[in-house]
């Protein structure tokens, strides 16, 4: 497949379509004609050379250029036989990387309601021959049952249990907390949060797992300010963890998007 257009380019569409979301429509567009309407070969990061349909969704995906920080810090931190929990997993992109770092005898559990996504995780695992990416249809929350679910597109980066009045689809889902699922389950080792504002409600719900195996935390947080420093001043900080952006800055108070990475120094989830 031809990459006609720089990788700066799409990391820079890939960010400005979140500050400017009228735009998200058309850098979709011009997305298709970059990734094509089939497989590719991702070409940079740390997925380059693993299969991947990135057709509809990101084309950052493919190019490999996609939050290339996040990349990095999931390589680092995932092991052999370390267990990935891929909260809000898309269709797979940073799962497939996980899924290799971790090898035969670990696993990653892809969390995604979202059922045009859910095929296509599963799509990709079976391009790369990934056995060990186990796919949960069900959207991640501090309670199991049934909720409302924003759907913005059915394979958008935005769909989410945060329902707005505007929301051009609603469509029920089922919620799990990572509590109820790590208690027969393997716990994790890292646990990724991308869930578009809803990151409180998941991290409510996976406390007890996260005093018991102490994993690795990366939030995507979604304009959050005050109340998420004060989460994790209250409930993380007194266990030990250290919150920083992932560049190690102090984290933002104000209405902003930004990455969270929480960890224990020197603590290794996975000894392996």
């Amino acid at each position: 497949m031809n990459f006609p257009i720089p990788p700066f380019v799409v990391r820079f569409a890939g960010r400005i379509q979140f500050r400017y979301p009228w735009l998200a429509g058309p850098i979709r567009y011009l997305g298709r004609m970059v990734v094509g309407r089939g497989p590719g070969i991702i070409r940079y990061g740390e997925g380059a050379g693993l299969r991947f349909n990135a057709c509809s969704v990101n084309p950052g995906f493919l190019m490999g250029t996609s939050e290339s920080q996040e990349q990095r810090l999931i390589a680092i931190f995932l092991k052999p036989n370390s267990v990935f929990y891929d909260v809000g997993a898309n269709a797979g992109f940073y799962c497939v990387i996980g899924a290799r770092k971790v090898g035969h005898d670990g696993i990653v559990y892809a969390f995604e309601p979202s059922p045009a996504l859910v095929s296509r995780i599963r799509e990709n695992a079976d391009l790369n021959d990934f056995k060990n990416i186990v796919v949960i249809d069900q959207a991640v929350s501090n309670e199991c049952g049934w909720f409302d679910f924003n759907i913005e597109d059915e394979f958008g980066v935005q769909n989410s249990l945060n329902v707005s009045g505007n929301s051009s689809k609603v469509a029920l889902v089922r919620t799990v907390t990572i509590d109820n699922f790590a208690a027969s389950h393997r716990p994790p080792d890292l646990i990724l949060l991308d869930i578009e504002g809803a990151e409180l409600g998941a991290l409510s719900g996976a406390m007890k797992t996260i005093r018991r195996h102490l994993p690795v935390l990366m939030v995507e947080v979604h304009w959050l300010g005050e109340p998420f420093i004060e989460f994790v001043q209250t409930h993380l900080v007194p266990l030990g963890y250290v919150a920083t952006t992932y560049e190690g800055a102090a984290l933002p108070s104000g209405l902003l998007r930004y990455h969270c990475l929480l960890r224990i120094p020197n603590h290794h989830p996975n000894p392996n």
